[in-house]
C-alpha cells in the first residue's frame, strides 16, 4: 500500500460565545482536515491547526511522502522533521502531526484495529476531561457574558451538571488577579474535594504578581497552576516561592526545552499536545521523557474538532502515564465535522469504537464549514474585537 494523494480542506466553526484569554479572544476555530489516500482505495483522516497557510505547507510536504507506505509512520515523521532545519523548506510540526494522524487512521483501518491498540494497547476506555471555564463575552442570543466570579461559578455549575466533570480548569489572565483569585475561592466553595481545580493565566502575570497571589491560592487545594508567568526563568523564580505544582504548554513545547526546564526546576508538569509536539508517536516519546525526569504529564487543548479529539482520546487511552484530566474546548463549540459528535459521560469521553480513529467525516458539514472558512478566513485568537486598539503584551499584570 502506498500513499497516492493528500487532500487538505480548511474549515471554520464558531464558538457558542467568545472566549477571553490573556492574548486575545477565541471566537471560533479554524482547522484543516486532511485526507491521506492510498493506491488501494483506503483513506485516512487527520486534523491540524490553521487554514490557507497550513494548506500551502501540506502541499509542500506532500511530494516527500507520496509513494511511501502509510505504515512507515516513524519514517514519515523523521523525513518531514529533517526539513525543519532549512529556512526555505520548513514543515511545521503541527503539519507533520496532521499527516501522521491520518496515517495512524489508515493503518488502523487497514488492520481493523483502533489506533490506541497500535500505540501499544488500550489501558482504559474512558478518558477524563476537565470543565474548561473561560470568562466570556456575550454571544448570540445572550449566551455567555461571564465577567465576574459569581458568573463563572454559575457557568461551572451548569457544565458540571450537564457533563459530569470532576476536574475544573479556570482560564485566567483576563480580569485583575484579585478577582480571578475570588473566582477560584467561589469555585472551591461550591465544589469541595474530590473535585480538582486548576488555574491558567497564560503567562499574563509578572513574577511579582505570581508570588503575591499564588500562595494565597494554596488554601484552595489547587491541582496545578499553568504558566502563571513568562518563560523558563520566570517560572523557575515563581517555583522557588510557590508550593502549588506548575504546569506548562507555553515555555516547554519542544524536546530541546525540556533539559533547561529540568535544570532550572521551572515546571512540574508538561502538557502534551497532539499537534505542538508533532504527532502521536512524538507525544508517546514525551511521556517517556517525563517519566524519566519525574515530570507530570497532562494534555493541552487548542480548540480541536472531532478528528483531533478522537486522536487525543486514543493517545490518552494508550498512555497510562498521562494521569491528569485532559483539556478540551469541545463543550464551547457549536458544531463539528464528524458524523457523530463526542459525548461526555461523567466528565469522560469514550474511546471511539471501530478501526482507526473510529470517527468519520460528515461531508455536508465539511462543505458547510469550508464555505464558512472561505467567507470568514482564519480565526484570529490574538485579537480582541471589543478592544481593537489593545495590544497583547505580556505580562499584562
Amino acid at each position: 500500500m502506498k500513499i497516492r494523494e493528500i487532500v487538505a480542506t480548511p474549515v471554520t466553526i464558531p464558538m457558542e460565545a467568545p472566549l477571553r484569554w490573556s492574548m486575545g479572544v477565541e471566537t471560533g476555530t479554524t482547522r484543516t482536515i486532511l485526507r491521506v489516500k492510498t493506491d488501494e482505495g483506503l483513506e485516512g483522516i487527520g486534523e491540524t491547526y490553521g487554514g490557507e497557510s497550513t494548506v500551502h505547507a501540506i502541499k509542500f510536504a506532500a511530494p516527500f511522502v507520496i509513494g511511501m507506505d502509510p505504515f512507515d509512520i516513524r519514517l514519515i515523521v523523521n523525513k518531514l522533521q529533517s526539513f525543519r532545519v532549512s529556512y526555505e523548506s520548513n514543515v511545521p510540526l503541527y503539519v507533520i502531526a496532521g499527516i501522521e494522524m491520518a496515517c495512524w487512521d489508515l493503518a488502523g483501518k487497514a488492520m481493523g484495529r483502533p489506533v490506541a491498540s497500535l500505540l501499544g494497547g488500550i489501558t482504559r476506555n474512558q478518558v477524563p476531561f476537565a470543565a474548561y471555564l473561560f470568562y466570556r463575552y456575550e454571544g448570540e442570543g445572550g449566551v455567555g457574558g461571564e465577567d465576574c466570579a459569581e458568573a463563572m461559578a454559575d457557568r461551572c455549575q451548569a457544565l458540571v451538571e450537564t457533563h459530569g466533570f470532576t476536574s475544573i480548569k479556570v482560564k485566567g489572565g483576563v480580569l485583575p488577579p484579585e478577582e480571578e483569585l475570588r473566582t477560584v475561592s467561589l469555585l472551591r466553595g461550591k465544589f469541595a474535594s474530590p473535585y480538582r481545580i486548576r488555574f491558567d493565566s497564560n503567562a499574563a502575570w509578572s513574577v511579582e504578581t505570581s508570588v503575591r497571589i499564588l500562595p494565597r491560592m494554596e488554601e484552595y487545594e489547587i491541582e496545578f497552576v499553568e504558566d502563571p508567568t513568562w518563560n523558563l526563568e520566570g517560572m523557575g523564580l515563581v517555583r522557588q516561592d510557590v508550593r502549588i505544582p506548575l504546569a506548562t504548554n507555553m515555555c516547554v513545547i519542544s524536546f530541546d526545552q525540556i533539559a533547561p526546564a529540568v535544570r532550572l526546576r521551572s515546571v512540574d508538569i508538561i502538557l502534551a499536545d497532539v499537534h505542538y509536539w508533532g504527532g502521536l508517536s512524538n507525544n508517546q516519546k514525551l511521556a517517556g521523557v517525563c517519566e524519566t525526569f519525574q515530570l507530570g504529564l497532562g494534555m493541552h487543548s487548542d480548540r480541536e474538532l472531532g478528528v483531533s479529539t478522537a486522536a487525543m482520546i486514543h493517545l490518552a487511552a494508550a498512555t497510562p502515564y498521562l494521569a491528569y484530566a485532559a483539556d478540551s474546548h469541545y463543550h464551547d463549540q457549536v458544531d463539528d465535522v464528524i458524523t457523530e459528535r463526542h459525548r461526555y459521560h461523567h466528565g469522560c469521553f469514550s474511546l471511539p469504537r471501530g478501526p482507526g480513529l473510529g470517527v468519520s467525516l460528515d461531508e455536508e458539514k465539511v462543505e458547510k464549514y469550508h464555505r464558512a472558512y472561505q467567507e470568514r478566513g482564519d480565526v484570529n485568537e490574538f485579537f480582541d474585537p471589543k478592544r481593537p486598539s489593545w495590544v497583547p503584551n505580556l505580562p499584562i499584570f
